[in-house]
């Protein structure tokens, strides 16, 4: 690179949300998928709820947010 600059790239790390209290927390916007700390993988729905991919459970943004710690899963 001329003078030895190197571009910044968008990041790549994975977003994480911990535990909190119960309020309402708005949703991301771009709607990621997210694993729990109980490795359940949950996937936003039509329905703007999130899924287990055994479509067993359910919930809404507020609620996976105040009950587990998140990370995105990127792809």
């Amino acid at each position: 690179m001329p003078g030895g600059v190197v571009p910044m790239s968008a990041p790549t790390t994975p977003r994480v949300w911990l535990a909190a209290g119960v309020a309402e927390k708005p949703a991301p916007t771009d709607a990621p998928v997210v694993r729990d700390d109980l490795m359940h993988l949950w996937f936003p729905g039509e329905d703007g709820l999130w899924h287990t991919a055994d479509g067993r459970h359910h919930a809404d943004w507020t609620e996976l947010h105040s009950r587990f710690d998140l990370v995105e899963v990127t792809r």
